[in-house]
């Protein structure tokens, strides 16, 4: 299974959600400024990884959590490199 990236922003509590993204993706998040925050997971749907960073059903801040299907724009080159690499991936 290929992982599956996602993109959480606008977040009211940027450093409660990010907590719990270190929590739960140590190894698999890149933080791209702005209270925004890629995610990499595999098997996981946009609910479930909203619920486990405190974005869900019982939540500590507010946000938006979408899967980045394509991209495109002007930015940090690393972050379009990091996206195509975990998409790539194999993870679980």
């Amino acid at each position: 299974m290929t992982m599956q990236v996602f993109v959480a922003f606008n977040i009211s509590e940027p450093d409660v959600v990010h907590e719990k993204i270190v929590e739960h993706y140590a190894d698999n998040y890149l933080d791209a400024g702005h209270e925004s925050f890629f995610i990499a997971t595999g098997g996981e749907t946009t609910r479930q990884l909203a619920s486990k960073i405190g974005l869900g059903d019982d939540p500590v801040a507010s946000g938006i959590v979408i899967p980045v299907t394509s991209y495109w724009g002007r930015y940090n080159r690393d972050i379009w490199e990091w996206i195509n690499v975990k998409q790539s991936a194999n993870g679980g």
